[in-house]
């Protein structure tokens, strides 16, 4: 068996430059892995980072909801996974996410590629610059436009080359959950006009962009949510079978995303470098990278 590389270092710990964010139904890439607890300012990630050797290219990986998905979306922390990624060195992530779709034009098993969302959330820490951190005073993110484009663009290659149909842009209503939509909610985020509802993009794509991290999503209809046009319900069986039978299109397009991130690729830079740099050095003597595993010696 062919020896999987080592991850890159930077002279204090293992580094990588694109990650994958793995929603409901992703838990693990396919390889070998080194695994990494990060200690962060915010508390725990949702689990340990894994550092994947994807045919030569190091990919951080992040399951969102834990191993076993025993992490609700509203219970995500969102700000210390984030945090834990940039300071990896990661500067491009992909997400997945699973949706349900509020319009009667995108089916169950629709793949699309979110270009906004409206946030219906509550509760969540979702910045890392409220005055209370490493930062003083309050800064303001510019969010017209909250997902990269760049990163959009070689998500839909990837789509392209692995002859996945998908919807190139649609708006994303985010819910807190984890319960699903009533349906005068389906009908009024419909005429807000949201094309497809989730859980889980809010704050996470806002977060990415306040340290300098460019985010783009796939996003899987797996349901008519509440029932479009007198489609059956949600229910979270449904969610999970439809999940189950993509899960290994969902790992394929994201992984060959990550490895088509150009060399060159630069983030926007949305928020003074200089604050970002101010909250990355907080506590960073104590929020060391470790490793939590060897690096495995065989497949998943």
């Amino acid at each position: 068996m062919e020896a999987a590389n080592e991850p890159e270092t930077n002279g204090s710990g293992p580094t990588a430059t694109v990650a994958i964010v793995g929603g409901s139904g992703l838990y693990r890439l396919e390889g070998r892995a080194v695994e990494l607890e990060i200690p962060t300012p915010y508390g725990a990630t949702s689990a340990p980072i894994s550092l994947v050797d994807a045919q030569g290219t190091t990919i951080a990986f992040l399951p969102r909801h834990g191993r076993g998905h025993t992490v609700a979306p509203q219970a995500v922390n969102y700000r210390a996974n984030l945090w834990a990624l940039k300071r990896l060195g990661v500067s491009a992530v992909f997400a997945s996410a699973a949706c349900g779709a509020l319009v009667p034009e995108l089916a169950p098993g629709t793949f699309v590629i979110p270009d906004q969302f409206i946030d219906r959330t509550w509760g969540r820490r979702d910045t890392f610059f409220d005055g209370e951190g490493a930062v003083t005073g309050v800064l303001h993110l510019p969010a017209a436009d909250p997902y990269c484009q760049t990163l959009r663009g070689v998500l839909a290659d990837a789509l392209d080359e692995a002859w996945v149909p998908f919807v190139p842009a649609a708006t994303m209503a985010v819910v807190n959950g984890p319960r699903f939509s009533t349906r005068a909610e389906s009908r009024w985020l419909a005429q807000a006009g949201a094309h497809v509802v989730g859980m889980t993009q809010y704050p996470e794509a806002v977060l990415a962009a306040e340290l300098g991290i460019g985010y783009a999503a796939l996003a899987f209809v797996t349901d008519s949510d509440a029932g479009v046009d007198a489609a059956e319900a949600v229910t979270a069986d449904t969610v999970w079978e439809r999940l189950s039978a993509a899960s290994e299109i969902i790992e394929r397009v994201l992984t060959a995303a990550a490895r088509r991130v150009p060399a060159d690729y630069e983030p926007r830079t949305l928020l003074p470098r200089d604050a970002v740099g101010t909250l990355m050095a907080a506590n960073v003597s104590a929020a060391g990278v470790r490793p939590a595993a060897d690096w495995a010696g065989a497949d998943r």
